[in-house]
C-alpha cells in the first residue's frame, strides 16, 4: 500500500499496489506499508543528493 502527501505533509489519498503496478512520485510525501511479499525497483533523479535532501515522516499516519 502506498500513502501520498502534499507537499505540506497533508495526507492524500492511499492505494494498494498489485504486480505490474507502477507509480510515479514527482512530489509530495510517501509512506509505503508492505502488506505481502514484495519486490521492487526505485529509480531516482541524477544527481541524487542522499539523506540531506529527505524529510522523514515522524510516524505512520
Amino acid at each position: 500500500m502506498v500513502k501520498l502527501y502534499t507537499a505540506d505533509g497533508d495526507f492524500l489519498t492511499s492505494r494498494v499496489l498489485c504486480a505490474g503496478d507502477v507509480i510515479l512520485l514527482a512530489s509530495g510525501g510517501h509512506w509505503f506499508e508492505i502488506i505481502d511479499d514484495v519486490s521492487f525497483t526505485e529509480a531516482k533523479r541524477d544527481p541524487y543528493d542522499g539523506e540531506q535532501e529527505k524529510v522523514r515522516l515522524t510516524a505512520n499516519p
